[in-house]
């Protein structure tokens, strides 16, 4: 199922050059008056936030007593349970640290962009529920159905590695999210419907961005390169990376009851992938084409 000790080594490396960066930031920030180390380093913590992403157990509680059982000669001293969930939620910063140093040097010259709804209840349970996760929870619509939660904006490459995440309430539309999640790029970006914008396209352009997408039923269609269209044809591969998260690495779950705890969910699945996925969704690139 997946390697501890291969884990650990490829986020402690990370660690023992962010490590003390990360403590200083909270220091200037006030974000802990007092820095008090735990029985368990933070590589350590990170690593075990993700495993349970990478397992098939569905429940965290489940997971770590199976983690005390049988793996815990891996670890100095375990906490107990309550207090394993805390550090996990108080260093949900440091678990997207390591997505965002994942994902550096990622981009290249085509690239898919999509979002996914993250709802965080049953519609029928949005008036009584999740009132922790309010300020950033909201209602909005998918292609499939209304949903209270957020979404998740991701951007691909032809490797099938996540280049940038954005993450953002419910209502917001996919569009105002592109500029910031290619800012900074220079590539060809092929998207659905939902990104067809004038004023977007033209701004993406002054800023080396081409932008392609699928007109409207009711737009005049025009002719793409033969690149182009193939390329748009396999923007289903990124629905392949969406499907991953939410099938094999749990990013969607409505047991969490804090803001911190939902972020260390979502940053986790997303680490979990980058670091285990071994046979991921790549795209064949072809040059430009003309038509046969």
């Amino acid at each position: 199922m997946f390697d501890f000790t291969e884990i650990f080594c490829a986020i402690d490396d990370f660690f023992k050059k962010f490590e003390p960066i990360y403590w200083q930031f909270l220091k200037q920030e006030n974000k802990r008056k007092r820095i008090r180390l735990a029985t368990l380093s933070l590589s350590e913590i990170v690593t075990i936030a993700i495993c349970y992403k990478t397992s098939q157990v569905n429940n965290f509680k489940t997971f770590f007593q199976l983690l005390y059982q049988f793996e815990s000669k891996l670890f100095k001293s375990l906490p107990c349970y309550k207090n394993m969930l805390s550090l996990i939620n108080q260093h949900q910063l440091a678990i997207h640290a390591l997505h965002r140093a994942l994902s550096k040097g990622q981009a290249c010259q085509y690239l898919w962009i999509d979002s996914t709804p993250l709802p965080v209840c049953k519609n029928k349970r949005i008036p009584r529920s999740h009132h922790a996760l309010d300020d950033i929870a909201s209602r909005g619509k998918s292609s499939i159905d209304w949903f209270y939660g957020c979404k998740l904006h991701l951007l691909m490459n032809s490797e099938g590695q996540i280049v940038n995440t954005v993450l953002s309430p419910g209502h917001i539309a996919d569009i105002r999210k592109i500029e910031e999640l290619v800012d900074g790029l220079l590539a060809t970006v092929y998207g659905d419907r939902g990104y067809i914008g004038k004023s977007i396209k033209t701004k993406l352009l002054e800023q080396d961005i081409d932008l392609i997408t699928y007109p409207r039923k009711n737009m005049r269609v025009s002719l793409l390169p033969f690149s182009d269209e193939y390329h748009l044809r396999q923007r289903k591969r990124i629905e392949t990376l969406i499907g991953l998260l939410k099938e094999k690495y749990h990013l969607v779950s409505s047991k969490h009851r804090a803001i911190s705890g939902f972020l260390a969910g979502i940053f986790s699945s997303l680490c979990a992938y980058q670091l285990c996925q071994k046979n991921k969704p790549k795209i064949h690139v072809v040059r430009n084409l003309a038509y046969p």
